[in-house]
């Protein structure tokens, strides 16, 4: 077991820890650095290099460096993790055999829990190393969205930049990571959440002016003084930001030309005959969606199945909240809920800030992956292994016995 300060652990199995914790902390934070360059440098694409692949990866590769037995407060969301995934593997294949990719893209946030507890309590994370990667970020985005809308290389850089993938889901872990450090950004947070805030503004993603609205409160409004008036009058200036892009995005035609409006349809279309009790369970192991839904959805054929057989799936709906819901109802969404809340407020956070770390998530999931994302695990293992305080010894561990 690891823990800090403390002895009776011999000099060769500290600084075998050590390592491996400042491995896993570099291959994070280099991973996010190294990605943001070569992006910067793509102006033609979000990024030359498949970032979302890779990003997987190194979440992975990361919890098996700093593996240990997860802690007494997370072994059971670890466990039934662990289980549900599996089982719904065998389930699926015995059942209704589908594509592998499939089903991964399906169960995404169930695996993620399963890495997410190594990281939790890990103190892999130095709150110095994390403010600088944050700042860099921050920089390289506004860069290359900026660029990317003034030179306009191509239609979907020129009105929908990204420095990773989709600005969707770059956008919700940058402002995630802001939360986690913002106390560490001092004097000059504010000076660098306007640098976000004209990030988000240049992207013209809608979750994300729904997650910086959420951000804000967050920073700003969750304790009252005579301050908060003006922020409040901050936030109606958000809110108008935000009404501005959905209109812009709406094309004009009114709620039937919204798409995410369109996919809660077809959702609702799926679901009208199912009897109270599926709403909890969800239904079988990567259930299709029907012959007719597909055909409504054909624009989006590249998310229809990795087979190539014409089937779609739940995926393709865009909003988490309907996808985990069709795939594995409504206890599966309050699992994962509950994960996020047990594992932070279980690592120091206090109840508002899980309350708003969760409210920027599900202000995603309102649109697209959200838990389903691997930048929103990747800031979940932020914020779980990121060091409470400054270590006094010379050693960041020790070893119990």
């Amino acid at each position: 077991m690891w823990a800090s300060g403390g002895g009776g652990a011999n000099a060769w199995e500290l600084a075998m820890i050590n390592a491996r914790v400042g491995f896993a902390e570099k291959l994070c934070f280099y991973s996010l650095v190294a990605l943001g360059v070569v992006g910067l440098l793509s102006p033609f694409s979000y990024n030359y290099l498949p970032a979302g692949p890779i990003f997987e990866v190194v979440l992975v590769l990361a919890a098996l460096i700093v593996f240990r037995l997860p802690k007494r407060s997370v072994i059971a969301f670890f466990i039934a993790a662990a289980a549900y995934v599996f089982g719904s593997f065998v389930v699926m294949n015995l059942y209704r055999p589908a594509h592998p990719l499939d089903f991964a893209q399906a169960y995404k946030a169930f695996f993620y829990v399963i890495p997410l507890c190594l990281f939790y309590k890990s103190d892999v994370f130095s709150r110095k190393f994390a403010v600088r990667v944050l700042k860099f970020l921050l920089v390289a985005f506004l860069i290359k969205y900026l660029y990317s809308i003034i030179m306009n290389f191509t239609p979907r850089m020129g009105s929908r930049p990204g420095i990773y993938v989709e600005n969707n889901f770059e956008l919700i872990f940058i402002i995630l990571y802001f939360f986690v450090v913002r106390g560490d950004l001092g004097r000059r947070m504010t000076y660098w959440f306007l640098v976000l805030l004209a990030i988000v503004a240049l992207s013209g993603s809608r979750s994300s002016v729904l997650a910086l609205l959420v951000l804000f409160y967050g920073l700003y409004l969750n304790r009252l003084s005579l301050k908060t008036f003006f922020y409040f009058a901050g936030m109606l200036a958000l809110g108008a930001v935000a009404a501005a892009i959905f209109f812009l995005r709406s094309e004009g035609g009114g709620v039937e030309s919204i798409d995410r409006y369109n996919f809660m349809m077809v959702f609702v279309n799926e679901v009208s005959s199912w009897p109270s009790w599926k709403f909890l369970v969800g239904s079988m192991p990567l259930t299709p969606l029907s012959s007719s839904a597909c055909g409504r959805l054909a624009f989006y054929d590249d998310l229809f199945s990795f087979a190539g057989d014409g089937r779609c799936y739940s995926v393709i709906l865009h909003s988490y909240f309907l996808r985990v819901v069709f795939d594995h109802g409504i206890i599966g969404l309050a699992f994962l809920l509950w994960f996020m809340w047990c594992a932070l407020r279980n690592s120091g956070y206090s109840k508002n800030d899980v309350a708003v770390f969760i409210g920027i998530v599900c202000s995603s999931a309102l649109s697209v992956s959200a838990m389903n994302s691997v930048f929103v695990a990747l800031a979940l293992a932020l914020a779980l292994g990121l060091r409470k305080a400054p270590v006094l010894s010379s050693n960041r561990y020790t070893v119990s016995s």
